[in-house]
């Protein structure tokens, strides 16, 4: 096999074990809590029992423990794997040496609100669009605790180690092996349509791919991973208090929703040539 065909095998292959160790690990929580439950079990019948596990397997508890699990064993996993390959991507760096420290911290904030803002219109539009894809959705976030109350455990993962790992996979380890293989351009589309994938649903794709596009963009011109993990860290915790108060703000009907929208997509380009000009080693690529 050529190096070329291996690259996007490789480049594919952390995705592949996303998915493996996702669903090896929930396999292994299951079998857990259906051992503590039976053991533990005071009812009267079998009926009642299978209630009880029925309950557990699709309640809060459940995914938040198996995605907390998952994201310590990606964190290791890909952690080590992209520390043994980094300087074959560029030298890309986890750390933000030589970076302007307030440039950074501007070009976040306009970056994240307004990526959020962006992403609540994407997710309305999408929710008109397809009423069947919105009920999967919002089933999906009470079935993860992701709404109506989260859990400790499941914000942990939401706002930090998800983001961490989900950057080590694929702005890290997948877009540094497609791009050795192709064009950046290529590889920049390819990372973000696996990061789409990797969330199941119809809506959270399409926000995720052009996400994905926007913080391959800034890894590959900032050559450092450590600023899409602060990005990514920072838009998935301001997300809870974005969605709180989005609906306030169309309160004004279209004129200021429209002014809303120009104004958020004016935050995410001035964010993102913020932070490329925040590292002065980025302006030559």
């Amino acid at each position: 096999m050529s190096n070329k065909g291996k690259n996007i095998l490789l480049g594919i292959l952390p995705t592949v074990v996303v998915f493996v160790l996702q669903n090896v690990i929930s396999i292994i929580v299951a079998e857990f809590f259906f051992v503590y439950y039976g053991a533990t079990f005071s009812g009267s019948s079998y009926d009642d029992l299978m209630k009880i596990f029925m309950k557990c397997f699709t309640g809060k508890g459940f995914y938040s423990v198996t995605l907390f699990i998952y994201s310590i064993f990606a964190l290791v996993i890909f952690g080590a794997w992209f520390k043994r390959n980094r300087c074959s991507f560029e030298c890309r760096s986890m750390s933000l040496k030589g970076f302007r420290p307030l440039m950074v911290i501007a070009g976040v904030i306009l970056f994240v609100f307004g990526a959020q803002i962006i992403s609540s219109f994407l997710v309305s539009l999408l929710s008109a669009a397809f009423p069947k894809e919105l009920a999967r959705y919002m089933k999906l976030l009470k079935t993860t605790g992701l709404s109506g109350g989260i859990t400790p455990l499941m914000l942990i993962y939401s706002a930090i180690l998800g983001p961490i790992s989900e950057e080590l996979v694929f702005r890290g380890l997948t877009l540094g092996y497609f791009k050795k293989s192709m064009s950046f351009f290529w590889a920049n589309i390819l990372q973000a349509l696996l990061f789409g994938l990797i969330h199941g649903n119809l809506i959270q794709f399409v926000y995720a791919f052009l996400l994905g596009l926007m913080f391959g963009f800034i890894a590959h011109r900032t050559g450092s991973l450590l600023v899409t993990i602060i990005l990514h860290i920072s838009f998935n915790s301001l997300s809870f208090v974005i969605e709180a108060m989005f609906p306030n703000a169309l309160s004004g009907g279209a004129i200021v929703a429209f002014a809303l929208l120009v104004l958020s997509m004016m935050g995410v380009y001035i964010g993102t040539i913020l932070l490329i000009a925040s590292q002065p080693m980025a302006k030559e690529k």
